[in-house]
């Protein structure tokens, strides 16, 4: 399924195949997942895209 980009979710992570080549996501929503036990304060260190998929 091609799916168009979402201006409104940007991504900076290339490997994925859902992202494009403006920084967008295909996806119409995505899902964030906690990274286990980061408790550090920086969303960075504390989140993850859980809608990633790899880029085959």
């Amino acid at each position: 399924m091609d799916h168009k980009a979402n201006p409104g979710v940007t991504c900076g992570v290339c490997s994925c195949a859902n992202h494009d080549e403006h920084n967008h996501c295909r996806l119409d929503v995505i899902h964030v997942d906690p990274v286990p036990n980061a408790n550090k304060g920086n969303a960075a260190d504390e989140s993850m895209c859980g809608s990633y998929s790899n880029r085959q």
